[in-house]
């Protein structure tokens, strides 16, 4: 019988936006040893605890198609509330979103994500990055932000199908 566990929120993870120092994920166990997404950052809060889970980074190739359909489903509750112009309903969207392309981020960097280290120091990522990141950081229910994270996501996903093809070509060479 699994039980429910609580994985505490680390300084790694600590951003206004997502969790705060002392906040923690409590989840059933059973759910970190098979890939769900689940909460923001789930496995990533795990790693950084020492809880034994899922790391979907070491074989992100497996996780990143995931991903991509959980923005594709965000994305269009998105364009109904912004077709509305209800901020205040884009608001939890547009959160879980932005951690969908935290973890596309990070994970395609083959790293945990880290909300205090500089993803303009990762190799893969898009053009001005930080500069578009902080935009949407500040205004993260504003339609253009919700514009500028679908740009994001849509160059990150370029970003990674060149490397896994340059991968695979470098695969062929050996």
């Amino acid at each position: 019988m699994t039980g429910e566990i609580a994985i505490p929120v680390t300084e790694q993870l600590c951003h206004p936006l997502f969790y705060k120092k002392n906040d923690s994920l409590a989840v059933k166990e059973g759910s970190l040893s098979a890939y769900q997404p689940l909460l923001p950052f789930l496995y990533d809060a795990a790693f950084y605890a020492g809880i034994p889970a899922v790391r979907p980074w070491e074989t992100s190739d497996k996780y990143i198609p995931v991903l991509m359909n959980e923005w594709a489903g965000q994305r269009q509750v998105l364009k109904m509330h912004f077709s509305n112009r209800d901020q205040k309903a884009a608001l939890g969207p547009m959160k879980v979103s932005l951690g969908v392309f935290l973890q596309l981020l990070y994970w395609a960097n083959s790293k945990p994500v880290n909300l205090q280290s500089d993803p303009g120091e990762l190799p893969i990522k898009p053009m001005n990055l930080k500069e578009r990141l902080n935009f949407i950081f500040a205004r993260p229910a504003f339609y253009h932000s919700y514009i500028q994270l679908s740009e994001l996501m849509a160059e990150m996903e370029k970003q990674y199908m060149k490397m896994l093809a340059l991968e695979k070509i470098k695969r062929k060479r050996l």
